[in-house]
């Protein structure tokens, strides 16, 4: 399975590069070309992700599928196949699966339906994977989301044990006041090994430099655990909180759209042991061509995840190319 998805990635890579190369040139002055929706077109889709922490655990996951019908970038319907590789000191585990994809969202508001869902095979244990946000616009200043996703427990004795997890949860933001913005979040998150977590979450944002798209965010989120012992599948604390105050930044240029951020704050375990926490974020994402769209992410955070280690760290970076036909 692993080849035949990485065979697929390098594919549909091969078609985007061809249609790369064919791309007009830039118009003058700089102008980014755009996208142009097609009704009833189909879509190539390859992604390649990677992450690896300081505990020695790393990953990377190949995806390829089709796109279809594929109106834009924001409306299309379609399926990929992936596989995921763990690996840790000369331990390792594939996870292959399928995901089924439908997206419908406004491009400006980004109001709609934007959802993955499927399954994953790991160690004996087939699992639910997928992420599904449907957002409510009923203002320009108002928003609402419901939130569905699922996914694998990323540590070496999790894996092993086909450990996954589920998260439900809904969130509300509101502008006020001209530059804030405030948004809050609640969630319910239950582990296949019977344990669950109880999440709040809060963040406010002010518009410092509006025209260029600079900001300063606080942010604060805690969850508590139902479950005390996990038999060390993960870290699993009985109640844990953590803050940030970070500078962002997000810019429409052309046809891309860049979003960067960076902080730093405390977490708090068990209501004693606190340790500082570090976290940085970059995304890029527009039009290469008028049929070639390019994602690409990457983001540095140094809090306790899923492992409980001496300053301990997680790195990932990933990238999509979809090729309209």
């Amino acid at each position: 399975m692993t080849r035949c998805v990485v065979a697929a990635c390098a594919a549909a890579l091969a078609l985007a590069w061809t249609a790369t190369a064919r791309a007009d040139p830039a118009a003058p002055g700089g102008a980014q070309v755009q996208s142009a929706p097609v009704t009833g077109a189909v879509a190539a889709i390859a992604s390649v992700d990677v992450a690896s922490d300081t505990d020695g655990f790393h990953s990377t996951r190949f995806r390829a599928g089709a796109l279809y019908p594929y109106v834009s970038y924001f409306d299309h319907v379609g399926v990929t196949v992936q596989d995921i590789r763990y690996s840790q000191s000369g331990w390792s585990r594939d996870a292959a699966g399928i995901v089924g994809r439908w997206r419908k969202q406004d491009p400006n508001s980004l109001a709609g339906i934007d959802a993955q869902a499927g399954v994953v095979r790991v160690a004996g244990h087939t699992r639910a994977v997928g992420d599904a946000t449907w957002s409510l616009r009923p203002s320009a200043d108002t928003g609402f989301e419901m939130i569905a996703a699922g996914d694998l427990v990323e540590t070496q004795k999790a894996i092993e044990r086909g450990i996954a997890y589920g998260l439900f949860a809904a969130s509300a933001e509101h502008s006020f006041a001209g530059r804030f913005t405030a948004i809050g979040f609640a969630g319910w998150q239950p582990f296949t090994d019977g344990n669950d977590r109880s999440h709040l979450r809060a963040r406010l944002i002010w518009q410092a430099v509006p025209d260029w798209g600079l900001n300063a965010e606080f942010r604060w989120r805690q969850y508590r655990s139902s479950k005390d012992d996990v038999g060390g599948a993960y870290f699993n604390p009985d109640r844990y909180r953590q803050w940030v105050g970070a500078v962002s930044m997000r810019r429409h240029l052309g046809a891309w759209t860049l979003a960067a951020a960076l902080g730093a704050g405390r977490e708090t375990i068990d209501g004693s042991d606190t340790h500082p926490v570090r976290m940085a974020e970059l995304r890029a994402e527009g039009a290469l061509a008028a049929d070639l769209r390019l994602v690409f992410h990457a983001g540095y955070n140094r809090s306790t995840g899923y492992v409980d280690a001496p300053d301990y760290s997680y790195r990932q970076a990933g990238i999509t190319l979809i090729r309209a036909f």
